[in-house]
């Protein structure tokens, strides 16, 4: 996802409780499920859905979850609370949207990535308020950032446009950011 931005929304609340929560966001994917449930990938395709990365060839849940398997082979020791891995595109479904009823308000990490021939938005949604959205071409790279909840029950959008796509998504306790020397 080279080519994908990432465009932060902000909402000035005018009440002094709404002051006192932090607000910021970034996510993606479908995370519900108990807090001990397992952070594997979970694959979802139709039978008629095709390839994102062999068009005109179905669709092959293996291939996917062995991409989903080497992306995410790169986050290293952080522990997934939470995760999707799907198959989405104009052949199946072109929309996933899923919501979270376990991560408790607080700051998390995210990590994203999608493969395929469409362009994919992915946003985040808490409190009524969307906190990011990343849009753009699939290039199959992971990359990531950080969201903030402010209630419990977050959504995460992922919709395909124009081609199928594979898509990847993994929440952690928000990551030490490092400081610019």
């Amino acid at each position: 996802m080279t080519n994908m931005k990432k465009t932060k929304h902000l909402v000035v609340v005018f009440s002094v409780a709404a002051l006192l929560l932090s607000t910021a966001g970034c996510s993606s994917g479908d995370v519900s499920g108990p807090a001990s449930s397992s952070p594997a990938a979970t694959s979802s395709s139709t039978p008629q859905a095709m390839s994102a990365m062999e068009p005109g060839q179905p669709h092959d849940p293996v291939d996917m979850d062995n991409w989903v398997a080497s992306v995410t082979a790169n986050l290293g020791p952080q522990s997934a609370l939470a995760g999707i891995a799907a198959h989405v595109g104009p052949d199946s479904s072109s929309s996933l949207t899923t919501s979270d009823s376990v991560l408790e308000p607080g700051s998390y990490s995210f990590f994203f990535a999608c493969r395929g021939d469409g362009d994919v938005t992915f946003s985040v949604e808490n409190a009524g308020v969307e906190q990011v959205t990343l849009e753009g071409s699939c290039a199959g790279k992971l990359q990531g950032g950080d969201f903030s909840t402010t209630e419990v029950g977050t959504d995460f959008v992922i919709t395909a446009l124009r081609a199928p796509a594979d898509v990847v998504l993994r929440i952690t306790d928000q990551l030490p950011q490092s400081t610019p020397e």
